[in-house]
């Protein structure tokens, strides 16, 4: 297990019991410095209050496993978050999304539509009224794209 995923299990029960989504984190050395990210995510949005609750919730639990940072920083994933999980796929069906597929793939390397489904082997999109199949394992990035 990496470290990267050793802090996600560990931090995600802490948030559930909140209420809080965690939407990903990112743990890497900026600046000769150690920076963890933690984006989260509420029915209600994310404000400051929110994020000093997030902060309070796992603080502790980091620091019982001696997890190693400089900077700890939290915030909402933004307007346009990238789609990992299964869940968030279908929250948010039926947006915008962009697309960056993998050098193997024989098509465009981006793609613009709005998220039709997913599966564990395809994304579909629409794509100027066509729905598009994408193998899931030739996609590098789905992000929403809500500027369009």
């Amino acid at each position: 297990m990496g470290k990267t995923q050793e802090i996600e299990e560990l931090i995600e029960r802490e948030l559930d019991q909140l209420a809080i989504e965690l939407v990903g984190i990112e743990y890497r050395r900026e600046n000769k410095e150690q920076m963890l990210r933690v984006f989260i995510d509420s029915e209600a949005g994310v404000d400051l209050s929110l994020c000093s609750q997030a902060t309070r919730a796992i603080k502790p639990v980091l620091d019982d496993r001696n997890i190693y940072y400089d900077h700890l920083e939290l915030s909402s994933p933004g307007l346009d978050r990238i789609l990992r999980k299964d869940k968030d796929f279908l929250r948010f069906r039926g947006s915008m999304v962009k697309i960056k597929m993998l050098k193997p793939y024989q098509g465009p390397r981006k793609i613009n539509g709005i998220l039709v489904e997913t599966d564990k082997a395809k994304i579909q999109v629409r794509v100027e009224g066509e729905v598009m199949e994408l193998p899931r394992e030739l996609v590098s990035m789905v992000r929403l794209y809500p500027d369009y």
